[in-house]
């Protein structure tokens, strides 16, 4: 796959699992989404949580997923089908479950065996930012649930 196609490809692997998954498996209606890349001014929604799910291999990157404490927790509860009442051990599970779907679809429409995941890590704490080298290239996908707002960004090299 050509490195120019990437960002393109991985917005639509974004796209598609935010509409299958999130609207049909788990019930969450997100949208409109907002994408950008890292050049592009955009005011992201506060980070209290943040799964981290790196790329080794062919591909050197991640994907984060973000959300305020209010957002993580209404994802959780529809991913894990039980209702949680604050973030917790179920809810920082489920947040990183949810980056590694993120993950795995990317890598799936990318066709590449040779790029790995790395378990997930869920970073905690109230409006903090995570950080990726400049060299990286970013896609960044902004989405509005119910609930609040949720970013997912890719990093890649």
């Amino acid at each position: 796959m050509l490195f120019a196609n990437l960002a393109e490809v991985i917005h639509e692997a974004i796209q598609e699992t935010e509409v299958a998954f999130f609207t049909s498996d788990i019930g969450i209606k997100a949208g409109p989404s907002v994408t950008t890349s890292a050049d592009e001014p955009y005011s992201p929604p506060q980070a209290d949580v943040t799964a981290i799910i790196a790329f080794n291999g062919s591909l050197d990157g991640g994907v984060h997923l973000s959300a305020p404490f209010h957002c993580a927790v209404s994802l959780a509860s529809a991913f894990s089908g039980e209702e949680i009442p604050s973030f917790n051990e179920m809810a920082k599970d489920a947040i990183g479950e949810l980056a590694n779907i993120i993950a795995g679809a990317v890598k799936i429409r990318i066709c590449d065996d040779q790029i790995q995941l790395t378990p997930p890590r869920v970073v905690i704490g109230r409006d903090h930012q995570i950080g990726h080298t400049k060299r990286q290239t970013t896609t960044r996908c902004y989405f509005r649930t119910n609930s609040g707002p949720f970013l997912i960004e890719i990093f890649y090299q």
